[in-house]
Parts: structure tokens; C-alpha cells; sequence
């Protein structure tokens, strides 16, 4: 995270700054410069790729200052790149996998034959509704998708409670469900949170028992189940979730530097042909004039 707020920081403290020296260019004779330097190309170079603008500018006035901006941009650009690309194949390699230890640690049919085990256990109160009764299997809004006998069936759907225990017939007789209904489950991104998530997924992890569960409640006062397997399973998701976040932090910042580079380059095509007026003052208090309160900057550039 904080390579994130380093490159944001950088490349708009470095901008700025170079703008803010009012002896930056003291030694710049802007009568020697053709009016292409005031063109939109040089921000038109740098937004499409940062620091381009600042390195056309430098070929053509020979300031090598230019040619540091010019770097530095491009600098920022190529760590920006780099931390995306990382991070998301870093995330890509942790989805697969909590995926694959979800696959091979959570199951529908044991959600299905494990789901009442709780039913007048100390631990009941997990799955109770507002009027204290023990929410049935498939009552609540969240859901698992699958294909049953050829259709696609949601466990919220109103007759899946009357399914399930049909379902659970079968399982208790030994009868593999999988092969009976050709039930194949869906496995998108919804299931894969739901069943870190949510209470109501709970006994489908292999471990979530009696004996293994793990109550916690949550700065928000939920209170959730948990299991050895789930919390593993949560941990994992999790870190994919974080690299995640990087990832899209550096994609923020590639815009960013895109933004930060084209106004530079703009700016300073304007500040070489004198379209560009610095002016600051110091501002005093108006009960103590000889206490100032702050600085006004006045920035004019002339289209």
C-alpha cells in the first residue's frame, strides 16, 4: 500500500513543485521559441504516454531539466505497470487457490445433511430469525445455483426446502445425489463468498461440527460460525482480496500520472511562451497585520 501512495505523491509533488520555483526558468530566453512550443501536442504526447511531452520539449529547448521531468514521469508509469501486472497475477494465482480448498473442503450435499445439526445445540442462537425460530434451509435471501436434472435451480427457490429433503432422503440412504440428479454446482464468484460469508452456508465445510465450531462476533455485533477449515479458507480469500486492491491502487495511479504529466506538459508549453502568470502573497491576519495566516497563489494561463 504504501508504494501506492509514494507514486501518487511523487508525481503530483513533482509537478507542482517544478511550477512553484519562480527561478525554474530565470535563465530561459522564451523570445527564441516558436509558437509550435505552445501547441496542445506536448500534452497530447504526455497523456498518452507520461513524460513523452516533457522529453519533445526538452529536444527542442535543450533545458535538461525537461529531460529529468520527462524521466521521471515515464519512471512512475513503469512502476505503476509493474505493481498492476504483479499484484494481479499475484491475486489471479491466491483466487485459484482458495478456489481449489474450497472445492476440495466445501460440499452441497454435506450443507444438506448438516444444515439442522445445530438445531437445539447451545449454538442454535447462530441461526435464528427475528422471531426466534430456527431458519430452515433455503429461507434466507443468499443462495447457491445449480443444475438439477438438466435445469438450473436456486437454493432460495420456494420448493427447494420440499427438494432438500428429498435430497436428504437420498443422501441418508447412501444414494450419491450428484449421480442421481446430475447436479453440478455453479461455481462463480457469488458462491465462492457465499460460503465464506454466510452463516447459512455453514455446515457445508467439512469440519463444521459440534466439536470444531468457532463463534465470533464481529465489530458490527454479527455474530458468525466458523470451523478450522472455513477460517482457512476466509484467510485465503481475503489476501486475494487485498492483492486485489493493489492492483487496482496502481491501476488508479497509471491514470493519475497519465493526468498529472499531461497538465505538466501543458503548463510548461504555456510558462516557455508567457502564457503561463505565477503570482504569489502572503496573507496576513486582519485583528493582527503583522501575523500571517497563509499564502494565495495566483495561477492565469492564457488559452
Amino acid at each position: 500500500m504504501k508504494i501506492i501512495y509514494i507514486i501518487l505523491l511523487s508525481s503530483f509533488i513533482f509537478s507542482m513543485n517544478k511550477h512553484l520555483n519562480s527561478n525554474l526558468y530565470s535563465m530561459v530566453d522564451t523570445s527564441l521559441i516558436s509558437d509550435d512550443v505552445i501547441s496542445l501536442k506536448y500534452p497530447l504526447y504526455s497523456v498518452i504516454i507520461p513524460g513523452s511531452g516533457q522529453y519533445k520539449l526538452y529536444k527542442e529547448t535543450g533545458i535538461p531539466n525537461q529531460k529529468t521531468r520527462a524521466l521521471c514521469f515515464f519512471g512512475l508509469e513503469l512502476l505503476s505497470w509493474s505493481t498492476n501486472l504483479i499484484y494481479r497475477k499475484q491475486h489471479n494465482n491466491q483466487k485459484d487457490i482458495y478456489k481449489k480448498f474450497a472445492n476440495n473442503n466445501w460440499d452441497f450435499a454435506n450443507w444438506i445433511s448438516g444444515y439442522d445439526d445445530f438445531d437445539g445445540t447451545e449454538y442454535e442462537d447462530v441461526w435464528m430469525d427475528s422471531n426466534d425460530s430456527y431458519t430452515q434451509i433455503g429461507e434466507s435471501s443468499h443462495f447457491v445455483q445449480f443444475w438439477y436434472d438438466g435445469e438450473i435451480r436456486r437454493t432460495t427457490d420456494d420448493d427447494f426446502s420440499y427438494l432438500s429433503s428429498l435430497l436428504l432422503e437420498e443422501i441418508e440412504n447412501d444414494l450419491d445425489i450428484y449421480e442421481q440428479h446430475s447436479i453440478n454446482i455453479i461455481k462463480d464468484q457469488h458462491f465462492y463468498e457465499n460460503i465464506g460469508k454466510y452463516n447459512e452456508f455453514f455446515s457445508g465445510w467439512m469440519d463444521a461440527d459440534t466439536n470444531n465450531i468457532i463463534i465470533e462476533i464481529t465489530d458490527q455485533n454479527y455474530t458468525i460460525a466458523l470451523s478450522p477449515q472455513k477460517n482457512n479458507y476466509i484467510d485465503s480469500y481475503k489476501k486475494a482480496e487485498y492483492l486485489s486492491d493493489i492492483s487496482e491502487y496502481a491501476l488508479s495511479c497509471i491514470y493519475f500520472n497519465h493526468f498529472i504529466s499531461m497538465l505538466d506538459a501543458f503548463i510548461l508549453a504555456r510558462k516557455f511562451a508567457g502564457k503561463v502568470m505565477l503570482n504569489s502573497s502572503t496573507v496576513y491576519d486582519v485583528k493582527y497585520p503583522l501575523n500571517p495566516i497563509g499564502v494565495r497563489i495566483n495561477l492565469t494561463i492564457k488559452l
